[in-house]
C-alpha cells in the first residue's frame, strides 16, 4: 500500500510506503518514509528520507536527512546533509554540512560539520567538537565529583540544625 498526503492534517498513519508533502502528521509507522516540506512527531521505519522538513524522533533502519531538523535519530545508518540535530545513536552516521549536539556511533564520517560531543569509535574526516570522548568522560567525572561535594556540604549543614 502506498499513501501520498499532502496538506492533510493527521494524527497517525500506518502504511508500506509513505510519501508526505508539506503537511504535519503526528506518528508515521511504515517500511519507508518519504516527507518532503513536511514533519512529524514521530516516525517509525525502515527506511526514512527527510527532505527540507522536521521531526522530533526518527527510528529507522536506514535514515537521511537533507536540509532538515530532527531532534533525536536514532538508525542502522544515519546521513545528515545541511541539516541540525540534537542528537545521532548509530552504528555508522556520515555529516556534511551539518551540526548536531550529540553523536554516539560505530564509525563517523564527517565533511565542514560539528558536534558539541562525539562519542565514537572511529572517526574519518575533519572533526569540530567541544567535546571528544576524552573530554566527555573527564566532563562527567568532574560533574559527578562536584555534584558529590554538594551533596556532602548540603548533608553536613543539614545536621547541625
Amino acid at each position: 500500500m502506498d499513501e501520498t498526503i499532502a496538506n492533510q492534517p493527521r494524527e497517525e498513519i500506518k502504511a508500506e510506503v509513505i510519501n508526505l508533502s508539506g503537511g504535519i502528521i503526528d506518528t508515521v509507522e511504515s517500511e519507508r518514509v518519504y516527507i518532503t516540506q513536511g514533519g512529524a512527531n514521530r516516525i517509525v521505519a525502515s527506511e526514512v528520507e527527510l527532505l527540507q522538513g522536521g521531526a522530533a524522533t526518527i527510528h529507522g533502519e536506514t535514515v537521511h536527512v537533507e536540509r532538515g531538523v530532527a531532534i533525536a535519530v536514532r538508525g542502522g545508518e544515519v546521513s545528515l546533509e545541511d541539516s541540525n540535530a540534537g542528537a545521532v545513536v548509530a552504528d555508522g552516521t556520515s555529516m556534511t554540512g551539518s551540526r548536531v549536539g550529540v553523536v554516539v556511533a560505530g564509525q563517523v564520517e564527517m565533511e565542514n560539520s560539528n558536534t558539541v560531543i562525539l562519542l565514537a569509535r572511529d572517526v574519518h574526516g575533519s572533526v569540530e567538537t567541544v567535546l571528544d570522548t576524552r573530554g566527555a568522560l573527564l566532563a562527567g567525572l568532574v560533574s559527578g565529583i562536584c555534584v558529590g561535594l554538594v551533596l556532602s556540604v548540603f548533608k553536613m549543614l543539614s545536621r547541625r540544625s
